[in-house]
């Protein structure tokens, strides 16, 4: 991994994996999801590559809670461009994706993993990423800031799809 700062976020869903992988890669949930979390304009793109599903979601967020220490990096607006690659179901059903991201003209990037797993009678949707901030001596001062804000949207979009398991 880049050695940046740790992200790691579950939400437990009474649905199957196969329903979770269905409502995260439509891309009127993730529409919805760019509303729910205040983005200013956004672009969603899902389709399919060699028995992937890639799912693109570009959003412009207002940099309101952005630390003043970062402002000059930003402008009033962030651009967060996030890429999950959705490789084939396992015999289980479950799923694992490669994600990549940024938010574009920063050195902000992040790189992990996603997941979908049954387990028991719920569906865990999982995500393991790692947040870097390539700014020498305040890039680590900056990390936290910026996981708080993907974990916040994050958790949004994990009320979202409980409400769409309903």
């Amino acid at each position: 991994m880049m050695s940046g700062m740790e992200l790691k976020l579950s939400a437990s869903y009474d649905a199957t994996p196969e329903e979770v992988f269905a409502i995260i890669t439509d891309a009127t949930f993730r529409e919805q999801a760019c509303e729910k979390t205040k983005a200013l304009s956004y672009d969603v793109e899902v389709k399919e590559s060699g028995g992937d599903t890639i799912v693109r979601v570009r959003r412009e967020m207002p940099s309101d809670n952005v630390p003043d220490i970062a402002k000059k990096f930003v402008g009033q607006t962030l651009t967060v461009v996030q890429t999950e690659t959705w490789h084939p179901a396992k015999p289980d059903g479950s799923r694992d994706a490669n994600v990549t991201g940024e938010i574009s003209n920063t050195p902000v990037t992040l790189k992990g993993t996603a997941g979908v797993k049954a387990t028991g009678t719920s569906t865990v949707q999982s995500i393991d990423l790692d947040v870097k901030v390539a700014v020498p001596l305040i890039g680590k001062k900056i990390e936290p800031f910026v996981v708080d804000a993907i974990r916040a949207g994050l958790e949004k979009e994990h009320e979202l799809a409980r409400d769409w398991t309903h």
